[in-house]
């Protein structure tokens, strides 16, 4: 049960290296091309190849499809349309740091609503554990600078990217609630492939699609085939396991982790954190390790070790 349990938690924490390498990768996509387009095709790769993979690997799909079609377009509207669009739409009239500060109350919002919809309690450790990591995070994406946090300003774009927020909580409490008799990887590939539906349609409208494709270099492609298969493919199908065995609000407060890896990866391109960020990293860790429980399998496994040597 344990050694489950830890590989599930490896799993989320791989999505959030995903999603946080995501960042780094598409940095110098979205200077050829619209977020929209970038996402487009991110997308539209990405649910080719996880649905010629679940055809493969899975028998009832149509059954899946049947008994949750209302909650898979919903949920894939909500945590792919929805939350993918609102961060790109949010960051035209709002900074970076304001963006990431508000996705990083993502775990708190996700434990409320699911204390709201799915009847979750909420722990005195696993607060200690959330607002830590919220410490944590603040530190980080703030460059540890308290300046930077005091000259905040807000805009409409804040109030977009927290319809995101929130559409993501609901993506992830939504997933454990409204659907049932489906599997991890049926659960992420309807959801996806209505989610890029929603996403092609809305690009369509705004942009000259074809031309904004043929306009992004080789390499580019090439990164976006990445993003398309670990930051999509895998991340979303490691975060519905962690939603289906562990809970959806134990698995949303690795979303913590994500800005950390990308401070982690942006090491490779010169970029030196400070001791602050260093500091809020290490918080944010602690952190998830409190809010999920995490240090009981690291206790057990310690005991069995000390055990065996005996």
């Amino acid at each position: 049960m344990l050694k489950n349990r830890f590989l599930v938690l490896i799993a989320v924490i791989l999505a959030t290296f995903f999603w946080g390498s995501n960042f780094n990768a598409g940095s110098s996509v979205v200077a050829e091309a619209s977020p929209f387009v970038v996402a487009t095709e991110r997308f539209t790769i990405a649910t080719i190849i996880i649905m010629i993979f679940m055809v493969l690997k899975d028998k009832n799909n149509i059954v899946a499809l049947q008994k949750n079609w209302i909650a898979f377009i919903a949920l894939g509207l909500l945590g792919i349309t929805g939350f993918n669009l609102a961060f790109f739409i949010g960051l035209k009239t709002t900074s970076a740091i304001n963006g990431a500060l508000i996705m990083a109350t993502s775990p708190i919002t996700t434990a409320l609503l699911a204390a709201m919809i799915d009847k979750h309690k909420i722990t005195v450790v696993q607060s200690v554990g959330m607002l830590t990591s919220l410490l944590g995070v603040v530190l980080v994406v703030s460059n540890g600078s308290i300046n930077n946090l005091v000259s905040l300003n807000f805009s409409s774009g804040d109030l977009i990217i927290m319809l995101g927020n929130l559409a993501w909580a609901t993506y992830t409490v939504g997933s454990r609630k409204y659907i049932s008799n489906s599997t991890p990887l049926q659960t992420t590939t309807y959801t996806m492939l209505f989610g890029t539906i929603g996403i092609v349609l809305f690009t369509f409208y705004n942009n000259n699609l074809l031309i904004s494709l043929n306009n992004i270099t080789i390499k580019n492609h090439l990164l976006l085939v990445y993003m398309a298969v670990c930051g999509s493919v895998l991340a979303y199908l490691f975060w519905n396991l962690g939603i289906k065995e562990i809970g959806a609000a134990n698995t949303a407060v690795f979303f913590n982790l994500v800005p950390v890896f990308t401070m982690i990866l942006s090491l490779c391109s010169g970029l030196e954190p400070n001791p602050l960020q260093i500091s809020g990293a290490l918080i944010v860790i602690c952190g998830v390790i409190l809010a999920t429980g995490s240090y009981k399998i690291i206790q057990a496994k310690l005991k069995t070790k000390t055990f065996k040597n005996h």
